[in-house]
Formats: structure tokens, sequence, C-alpha cells
């Protein structure tokens, strides 16, 4: 169940389950084939665990991409411009907030694609 406390969707997925306890949040969702897919964003407060359940997620941390297939797990600290897509196909991944995420702590950035290249 989405909470008036979670923050708002940024990207093209699907929240399957939606929920928060008092030491973390937990938003499972689907990323469809072709459009699925979760916009640049940062957190100040809270650190995330994404965990792909099914298919594979391509997790874009600082603009360095890494991919996760079903029971791997991949960390992105708080402060930590992140994106996410399926590759390849259809992807239902678990994203665990600790703390649990707040309606303030999650800010849109400027699409990893657009940032200049670290040198």
């Amino acid at each position: 169940m989405t909470s008036a406390f979670r923050p708002p969707r940024v990207g093209r997925y699907t929240v399957l389950t939606d929920f928060q306890a008092s030491g973390a949040s937990v938003r499972v969702f689907e990323l469809g084939q072709a459009t699925g897919a979760v916009e640049a964003h940062v957190h100040q407060r809270s650190a995330q665990i994404y965990v792909a359940l099914e298919g594979q997620v391509v997790i874009v941390r600082e603009g360095h991409e890494t991919t996760i297939t079903p029971y791997e797990a991949l960390e992105v600290p708080a402060g930590q411009v992140h994106a996410a897509r399926a590759a390849g196909g259809r992807a239902v991944v678990m994203n665990v907030s600790v703390p649990p995420l707040a309606a303030d702590d999650q800010m849109p950035a400027t699409p990893l694609w657009e940032q200049p290249a670290q040198g």
C-alpha cells in the first residue's frame, strides 16, 4: 500500500507493493520490456538496495552501469545519483530503503546521459 509519506514515482514502472516499517521501506515494482525505467534521481538520507527478483536489471550509479540478475543485490549509498532499467525484457525489482524513504527525500537528477563525462 502506498503511503502519503512515500515519494511519488520517478519513471515508468508498475508498483506491485509498497511497504513502510520503522527501520526500512520496501517497494517491489515491474519494469516493462521496452519502456520501463526508473529515471535518474538521488536520495540525501536513504541508502537503497536493489534486488532483482525476475529478469535482468541495469542499475546506473554515478554513470557506471551494473547488471544484476535474479537474487543478486546492489547498494546505492545515500547521495548517489542513480537510475534503473530492464535489460532485454521485463524485470521485477525489490528496492529496500534504509532509513525508510520519506516523501521529501527523492529528488530528480539530470539524466545520467546528459551529465558531463568524469575525467
